[in-house]
């Protein structure tokens, strides 16, 4: 094993021109070899004859694309097996497979064992010892949605479909499809429990159950208002979870007491019969508040929130409410995604639905990979993970893979340890106030159209916290 990775022509292979050790070191103690084998096997797509380019390394060339999303398939091929190896090949008359030679690996190996990996590696991380990611001995969860474009194909656009819109009357496709993520992640880690992959019309809210039901018995969950739904609430409470979620404006509650701290307790209905039969009755605790600070976005508006937590002594309104805007870590998330993981104005490269949806949880699993990095280097400086930089971690992995590959084996631990230490020096500045108002520079959306007057805001004069108004 002293030699392996090395790069020279004694380095052990395996017949393919490829190391018995694992591709990418920095990543292995997340992705362990024996479960990616496991799930080759389960999904029947495991090696039965010698291949210059064997499953495993096809499954690790397409988590690779989640951490080089700027480069081209068999420079990631490069990265992945590394750039001397690949020169000692070519110099021993084995040239590296072409871009089509790896089109057609990625095609025999299908979407199915990368879903199978994840859902063999995917899970909340957070300890006792995390810091941020528990509300009062509950952990914090998320739900919510984000869009990705895809390459525009017959194929995708049959499967995935695009955004529309009208104008003038007139129905008006976009130019790209798309497909609709629906994620599960935990608050404090950033980590990706559950991912479903959906059309780009399709709603989140028929797919919430199954990410609840990912959810621990005690945890609590923070989702937006297109989550509201009575059966969604109630499956919460009768699987022992907790939520905490906005309400959308035309939501009626049945008030049956004023709470000390100006919440109140009230009844909701499935439907409307019900109510008015007064049959199914369920009881939430709704917290209703605006702001008095005239600099921040929102202020005179009401905003209304929704919670199972009924015990207001134990659960206090204005910790909830300030609590409520950790949901935007999940926004964050996805920009860590879309922005720094993927960094091309087509998100995703595949040509075909199998192979959409193969990168994508490829995408996935590099994601959740080096946020299982940062949190161990969280651990061991004691800060939060999320005051760490998501885009400094990726580039000392980047960095850090041929280091580990080239390293002897037992120089392997010190390295792997430098590097932990390398990434916790990848500190945040404290977060800002948020200042910008919701609203976009293109006027296809539901925000309202970014005007001159939204380019300069004044930050507000409080905190966030100072500036709840309790409504009542």
């Amino acid at each position: 094993m002293k030699d392996i990775g090395h790069g020279g022509p004694r380095a052990s292979t395996n017949g393919s021109g490829l190391p018995d050790a694992v591709l990418l070191v920095a990543l292995s103690r997340y992705l362990r070899p024996e479960r990616m084998d496991d799930a080759l096997w389960q999904t029947g797509r495991q090696d039965c004859r010698m291949r210059k380019l064997p499953a495993r390394s096809v499954l690790w060339l397409v988590v690779a694309i989640g951490l080089w999303g700027d480069l081209d398939i068999p420079s990631i091929w490069r990265q992945v097996v590394g750039t001397l190896r690949s020169l000692w090949c070519v110099i021993a008359g084995q040239p590296p497979p072409g871009k089509s030679a790896l089109s057609q690996a990625r095609t025999r190996l299908g979407p199915r064992p990368l879903r199978q990996l994840f859902v063999k590696t995917a899970g909340a991380i957070a300890t006792a010892k995390t810091r941020g990611a528990f509300y009062r001995g509950k952990r914090l969860m998320l739900i919510d949605g984000q869009k990705l474009l895809v390459p525009d194909t017959p194929a995708n656009a049959q499967a995935f479909g695009r955004p529309s819109t009208r104008r003038y009357g007139k129905a008006i496709q976009g130019g790209y499809p798309q497909i609709h993520t629906i994620r599960l992640v935990e608050a404090g880690t950033h980590m990706a429990v559950e991912t479903l992959i959906k059309p780009a019309k399709s709603h989140e809210y028929p797919a919430a159950p199954a990410l609840l039901k990912k959810v621990r018995p005690g945890d609590l969950v923070l989702w937006d208002r297109g989550f509201y739904g009575y059966s969604l609430l109630k499956q919460a409470r009768d699987e022992g979870k907790d939520v905490l979620g906005r309400v959308p404006a035309h939501v009626v509650f049945e008030r049956i007491q004023t709470l000390p701290d100006g919440s109140y307790l009230a009844r909701i209905y499935p439907a409307y019969k019900d109510r008015r039969q007064g049959k199914q009755a369920m009881v939430v605790r709704v917290i209703e508040y605006t702001f008095d600070d005239p600099q921040r976005p929102g202020h005179g508006e009401r905003h209304r929130l929704v919670t199972t937590l009924l015990d207001a002594e134990k659960y206090p309104a204005r910790e909830l409410i300030v609590l409520y805007h950790q949901r935007w870590e999940i926004e964050i998330d996805n920009d860590e995604l879309a922005t720094h993981q993927l960094a091309r104005p087509v998100e995703l490269r595949s040509r075909t639905p199998c192979g959409v949806v193969q990168e994508l949880y490829g995408i996935v699993l590099a994601h959740n990979a080096v946020r299982a990095l940062m949190h161990e280097s969280a651990l061991a400086v004691n800060i939060d993970p999320r005051q760490l930089s998501f885009i400094h971690a990726v580039r000392v992995i980047r960095e850090a893979i041929p280091l580990l590959r080239a390293a002897r084996t037992a120089q392997l631990p010190r390295l792997y340890e430098a590097m932990i230490q390398h990434i916790g020096k990848g500190r945040l500045p404290p977060r800002d106030n948020r200042i910008n108002p919701r609203v976009v520079k293109v006027k296809m959306s539901n925000f309202k159209k970014k005007r001159p007057e939204d380019y300069h805001v004044r930050h507000p004069q409080r905190s966030f916290a100072e500036s709840v108004v309790m409504l009542k």
